[in-house]
């Protein structure tokens, strides 16, 4: 009788479920995020939430260059770092809309190519330090048997963008 009724109302334990386990998540990066101990720690603290949490294996940090209207490449993990060397905000319509703060995800406004590059990137997450976007976050194609990027993984790249500024500047962030 219990299985009939939660299958009438979508099966409430399923929705509680998925809710704790979103919200565990969104706690263990923070934590991941803030209790990094230097700089290099930082770094790993993003690889860590993007591969476990988020399912991908393939990441770059860009640091931004206001003067030259540039990002190039602070770090990455599992791409070609020759390939992604530079990225041209002239040539990038989306990352301007991430020096200003947002976060851009593939699918915002009907679009599926975040940047003009071979590989399918699935999100551009602004690392914010004192406020401005110090760097960029990048994060490629999500691994095969992760279908899609849930509502909880926008989150995550939220914490990302508010919590990772040590990993580009550990005295100011």
């Amino acid at each position: 009788m219990t299985s009939v009724r939660n299958e009438e109302v979508g099966n409430p334990n399923q929705a509680l479920t998925a809710e704790l386990t979103a919200q565990a998540k969104l706690y263990a990066a923070r934590m991941r995020l803030q209790d990094a101990l230097d700089q290099a720690d930082a770094l790993e603290a993003i690889r860590e939430v993007v591969a476990n949490l988020m399912g991908s294996e393939q990441l770059a940090v860009y640091k931004v260059d206001k003067q030259k209207a540039a990002l190039w490449l602070y770090w990455s993990f599992g791409i070609d770092p020759n390939k992604y060397a530079v990225l041209d905000v002239m040539r990038e319509p989306h990352l301007e809309a991430v020096l200003d703060r947002k976060i851009v995800t593939r699918g915002d406004n009907g679009d599926d190519r975040l940047l003009s590059v071979d590989d399918p990137v699935t999100a551009l997450v602004p690392i914010l330090v004192g406020g401005e976007a110090a760097a960029v976050l990048v994060i490629f194609r999500l691994l095969p048997q992760k279908r899609i990027f849930e509502a909880v993984d926008r989150q995550i790249c939220e914490v990302l963008s508010n919590c990772a500024g040590r990993a580009i500047e550990p005295y100011r962030a």
